[in-house]
């Protein structure tokens, strides 16, 4: 296109757009150490023609801010992302005391870590659907509210579909400013933690249920991993860092510790959780005795340990990446400093170990069971992962995270050994030679991801596969009870009569979570694709054995029950060999199932370890009715404020 001057006026989109935040949190540019790096820079890809563009807020395809401060009042005006002034020098520079700031911070690391999520997922991210709604709800946009709360806590509410950042004032014994004002949505450690919470609702919405010590704990944990391993995407920070420790990650320091600013305002005069733990046993430090993973129920003490778990890790595969840097570092004099050049290049190193691993956390949510989800499934998760992706280890990765794991007595069940090999969840052919050879049909429509770009498009072809899943499972005579054993579910007239009921036939209910696929690419060019369907089956639960054997015969209220029991699998069916047949066209008529990872609703051990959790004291009974199903509860909100 031309002007009639002849001068182009077609210009080119840029690639990215840039936004500056704080790398830690404000208390991090009060010190001179850190005050330089801390002030950094994200740069989120610009929106694609059938995105929403971004707007006012800031508002796009994802998010939208919305400022509205209730305790006094006020309506803070929004940000404009587009304004040429903020163009031109990447956004408002970090300030505490300017409410678009907060507005951009928020936007920004949020759109960062679903970035991450996508990359990993190899698909985009969609909210849960509202409680209350129809499955096929869309929900567009997830809201953020820089300043909703004046109280110590920032929470994702599943009914809101929303993030609520608190701000307070802090203690006498906080470093820095007496009774000055802290904002959780300027920690990017807590808007990246929230923001994880959310995400996690939109893929496994069943993991806010309590039913074991694990479930609550795996939330909170899985959060903490995402925003500690995002602390290795800022270069400079990084460098600072490794430059300061010597390349040594094994102690404490700002990469290790999360919510700094917050921890200190709130008296604990350091970060509010830590990444390092003594010998791998917790904390172990003062007169208090090492905790222990079996013996911690508190759902972020007990978490500690998953995160421990991955940071070691993580921690190891860097370790096994610098070994050589290391030793030529050796040769300098003790006490001198490391050399720029090489801090770079541990620094680029832990970056890549990080996303590496960051990675495969992400990828192993396809991976584990629907529902009751245990540490120990989610390492198993975590290595078969990383062997479909990339079958060759070299480095031994895999046998890193097992140790991290073993150390911490967070051991799997049903496995031979730690050994990595058997810790890769077992193959339909593996388990059931009468299921070898099944594929999954022709039950999904053509789905041709070259031209589906669009979310709510994503979201609707869900829904029809969705639905293409449960008339296979409630209207074929194809349900055999191999099908039922591998699916975790009962279908037949002799199931359960605890499991839910059609109103209208009578017979068993169940339903179809999701029907996602995933594209996935490895470092060596490996492509994966795959379809991901959740499966689940709801059963009513009693305290008192003896009343469970009844109502599962069929005697009493129809209605009654004490507590919900639920039992599925979670299916990854390989849809490579069928793009070879059709081109770039998803006919699923070949798609084999590759992995079944259930958990049986007529697991009686299952439900009776269930019900001990449930009545093991007052605490899980309160937590029982804060994650409960009712509208209008919000069990973050109670998880984070205590």
């Amino acid at each position: 296109m031309s002007s009639e001057l002849g001068v182009r006026t077609d210009y080119p989109i840029p690639a990215s757009r840039r936004f500056r935040v704080y790398a830690f949190d404000p208390l991090a540019s009060t010190s001179l150490d850190t005050a330089l790096v801390n002030d950094a820079v994200i740069s989120l890809p610009w929106e694609e023609p059938w995105e929403e563009p971004l707007g006012k807020g800031p508002s796009g395809e994802y998010l939208e801010v919305v400022d509205y401060d209730p305790s006094s009042g006020l309506f803070y005006e929004p940000l404009d992302p587009t304004a040429a002034i903020l163009l031109a020098q990447d956004g408002l520079p970090p300030s505490e005391s300017r409410p678009q700031f907060h507005q951009q911070m928020v936007y920004a690391v949020a759109m960062k870590t679903i970035r991450h999520f996508e990359r990993a997922l190899g698909r985009k991210v969609l909210w849960s659907r509202r409680r209350g709604e129809p499955n096929d709800g869309f929900v567009r946009k997830l809201r953020i509210h820089p300043h909703a709360l004046r109280e110590r806590n920032a929470y994702y509410s599943p009914d809101k579909k929303a993030l609520l950042f608190g701000y307070f004032k802090a203690s006498q014994t906080a470093a820095g400013l007496p009774d000055g004002w802290v904002f959780t949505c300027l920690s990017h450690d807590i808007i990246a933690h929230e923001t994880t919470h959310a995400i996690l609702d939109g893929v496994h919405r069943r993991f806010i249920e309590p039913t074991s010590l694990d479930t609550l704990a795996f939330h909170e944990a899985f959060a903490d991993i995402v925003a500690l391993l995002q602390h290795f995407t800022m270069t400079e920070a990084v460098e600072q860092q490794l430059a300061q420790v010597r390349g040594r990650l094994r102690s404490r320091n700002l990469l290790t510790g999360l919510a700094h600013q917050f921890g200190d305002a709130t008296g604990r005069m350091g970060a509010l959780r830590e990444a390092i733990d003594i010998e791998g046993t917790g904390d172990g430090t003062g007169d208090k005795p090492p905790k222990r993973y079996a013996d911690s129920e508190e759902p972020h003490e007990r978490g500690s340990f998953l995160v421990a778990a991955i940071f070691d890790a993580f921690v190891t595969m860097f370790e096994r990446r610098t070994a050589d840097l290391m030793r030529l570092a050796q040769t300098t004099a003790l006490g001198e400093e490391l050399h720029p050049d090489m801090v770079k290049r541990l620094a680029a190193e832990a970056m890549k170990a990080a996303d590496h691993l960051l990675r495969i956390c992400v990828r192993a949510l396809d991976y584990v069971p629907p529902i009751d989800i245990r540490f120990g499934e989610f390492l198993r998760a975590m290595i078969t992962a990383d062997a479909d992706l990339i079958p060759d280890d070299r480095l031994h990765y895999r046998l890193a995270i097992a140790e991290a794991f073993r150390r911490r007595g967070i051991f799997p069940k049903g496995c031979l050994s730690m050994a990595p090999d058997s810790l890769l969840w077992e193959t339909p052919d593996a388990w059931d030679a009468s299921l070898a050879g099944i594929y999954f049909g022709d039950l999904v429509p053509d789905l041709d991801l070259q031209t589906l770009y669009s979310r709510e498009a994503i979201w609707d072809q869900a829904q029809k596969n969705q639905l293409a899943v449960w008339r296979w499972l409630t209207h074929t005579d194809d349900m055999t009870p191999e099908w039922e054993r591998m699916l975790g579910i009962r279908l037949g007239p002799d199931a359960p009569m605890t499991i839910e009921r059609s109103p209208k036939t009578g017979a068993p209910k169940v339903e179809v979570h999701s029907v996602r696929i995933a594209r996935r690419a490895g470092p060596d060019g490996q492509d994966i694709r795959q379809l991901v369907v959740e499966i689940t089956q709801t059963r009513r639960g009693f305290f008192d054995p003896e009343a469970q054997a009844r109502a599962d015969r069929g005697e009493g209220d129809p209605k009654a029950r004490d507590f919900t029991y639920r039992g599925g699998a979670t299916l990854l069916v390989d849809l490579r060999a069928s793009l070879i047949r059709y081109d770039a066209v998803m006919k699923l008529s070949e798609g084999k199932i590759r992995y079944a990872v259930r958990k049986r609703i007529d697991d009686d051990r299952r439900l009776q370890a269930q019900r001990d959790y449930l009545r093991g004291g007052a605490d899980r009974d309160l937590g029982f009715v804060y994650f409960g199903e009712r509208d209008g509860q919000e069990p973050f909100a109670m998880l984070h404020r205590g």
